[in-house]
């Protein structure tokens, strides 16, 4: 009785000891993440203030490929845009041409570069944070002329209403939503495909950028090995860069680049 008593009086003071500890450490506050406020009232330099802050966001993922003042890793460097623009086009003004280069990107190919960059950003972002991101590349070089209605302040991003794109937010709901797991054998998530390459330990052998090159442009890189032999290209689909979004590309990047 004695030694019980004796444990449970030791684990009380330890209890104790610990509680008063705590007591000694200063209480931070976590504070509210910051809420991105759009309206239709913002100066250029706020805007594009504002569109700097979209362009470096897992949103819209831009840096994932371009490169601001460097080189990116499959896309131009955007430093200076806004003064080459209005020369690259003949009859197009600088805003028209960075507005169509974001919403209909093929339209305009830099030599040397493959058209890899989803064409959903619209659909995606919404016209507001389009136009503020216009409107930063705008002003790098050159003057910001665009500027917010309420029109586009209002409205919601298109994709919101659905549409053609990939649901889910997690690596392994993106997996599913995209048919990923139709084809490829991922142990991780339970996936048994049987017709593209095992992707269980993919980061073993590719790196993350080649995962989201293969990804973007399935043919640039191929598998040597798939269950049935030699790997084909053409096999992949080729819009998956269109129908996921920023976010969920790099999600979906991350996830595999840790399948080792």
């Amino acid at each position: 009785m004695n030694n019980t008593l004796k444990v449970w009086g030791f684990i009380i003071a330890v209890v104790a000891l610990i509680a008063g500890f705590a007591s000694l450490i200063p209480q931070l506050e976590s504070p509210a993440p910051e809420v991105l406020e759009i309206s239709g009232d913002l100066s250029g330099a706020e805007l594009a203030d504002l569109g700097r802050q979209i362009l470096e966001s897992p949103e819209a993922a831009c840096l994932a490929c371009h490169g601001l003042g460097r080189e990116g890793l499959r896309a131009p460097d955007l430093a200076g845009i806004g003064a080459r623009a209005a020369d690259i086009v003949a009859g197009q003004s600088a805003e028209e041409y960075i507005h169509e280069s974001i919403v209909n990107p093929c339209a305009f190919v830099v030599d040397g570069f493959d058209c890899i960059m989803p064409t959903t950003l619209l659909q995606t972002l919404g016209a507001a944070k389009v136009t503020a991101l216009t409107a930063f590349l705008q002003s790098q070089g050159g003057e910001v002329t665009v500027s917010l209605s309420a029109d586009d302040v209002a409205a919601p991003p298109e994709g919101d209403a659905g549409g053609s794109g990939v649901a889910g937010t997690t690596a392994e709901e993106i997996i599913a939503a995209a048919g990923c797991a139709a084809c490829h054998q991922i142990d991780a998530v339970g996936a048994e495909g049987m017709l593209g390459p095992n992707l269980s330990s993919v980061a073993a052998r590719l790196s993350a950028d080649e995962i989201r090159q293969s990804i973007l442009t399935p043919d640039a890189i191929i598998a040597d090995e798939c269950p049935n032999g030699p790997c084909d290209a053409g096999i992949m689909p080729k819009d998956l860069g269109n129908r996921l979004n920023g976010t969920q590309l790099e999600t979906l990047v991350a996830f595999l680049s840790n399948l080792n």
